[in-house]
Parts: structure tokens; sequence; C-alpha cells
């Protein structure tokens, strides 16, 4: 696609915008650029649609994409939010069913050189029954979570 470029077109700092339409150029530092170069598609259109920015039509004027409306958008990081939360579940239910079956209703299987009646064991229960309702509660808080993000209904 071609660009047009003007030799008599000046470019302006004004802060953090570099313009060549600055609203006050006495407020902006004018910039010497010897080959300015237009990238399609980051022209500003302040004017109303068939008007060119400039005071120059162009052959192809710049190509808009259509922006997802804020319901689309919100349906997008809802689902996004929920694949997130279903991926979170089926890691913390694993870990979950995993503790559960080490655990063993209490008496998990004793290291090497442990009894029963050692601190260190009853120890080792006390914070995997700690880890567990952690768990627990972690599952609890996930499931909020995921009843705050509907299922995605079929589009129509």
């Amino acid at each position: 696609m071609a660009c047009f470029v003007f030799a008599d077109q000046s470019v302006y700092k004004c802060g953090q915008e570099i313009t060549n339409q600055p609203q006050d150029p006495k407020l902006c530092q004018k910039l010497e650029i010897d080959a300015p170069t237009q990238i399609e598609g980051t022209r500003v259109q302040n004017s109303a649609p068939g008007q060119a920015v400039s005071g120059v039509s162009a052959p192809n004027p710049p190509r808009v994409l259509s922006m997802p409306t804020n319901a689309q958008a919100s349906q997008q990081r809802n689902v996004q939010a929920r694949t997130i939360l279903e991926d979170e579940w089926q890691k913390l239910s694993a870990k979950y069913a995993e503790m559960v079956r080490t655990f063993n209703q209490g008496q998990p299987a004793l290291s090497v050189g442990e009894t029963a009646q050692h601190a260190q064991y009853k120890h080792r229960v006390e914070e995997m029954k700690t880890n567990l309702q952690r768990l627990e509660r972690d599952m609890q808080a996930l499931q909020r979570e995921l009843s705050r993000h509907p299922l995605a209904t079929a589009q129509k």
C-alpha cells in the first residue's frame, strides 16, 4: 500500500504525543525528520467519516477494525475466566484426591523407622489434616467463583 508524504508537512512532539496537527504549536517541539513514515492504521480519526484528517484525501481510506461490543468483551472475559477456573479446579481436585488417599483417614503410611506414637508422625498427620482443610476451603472458593461465571450459551 502506498503512503503519501508531503515535504512541507511538519511533525511536532507535544509531551508524549507526536503529531502533524498540534493543538497549540507554540507548546510543542518541532521535530526535524528526514523521511517521515506513516504507518497505515495508526492515523487518528477526529473528523467525520469521508473527510480526510490531513486535508488531503487518500486513495484508500485506512481500514477500520470492528471492536467487540461491551457485551461481547464481557462474555469473552467470562469464558476465559471460567476456563482458567475450571483448569484450576481440575488441578486442585487431583491434588485433593491424592492427599485424601495419602492421608488414609488419619492413618497415613509410616515412614522408615517411624511408629504411630512418634511425635514426628503425629506432627506429619496434623500437617496433612491442615493441608486437607486448606484444600477443601480452596475448592469451595473456586466453586463460588465458578458460579459467578456461568457456562457459555450457544451463539445465535
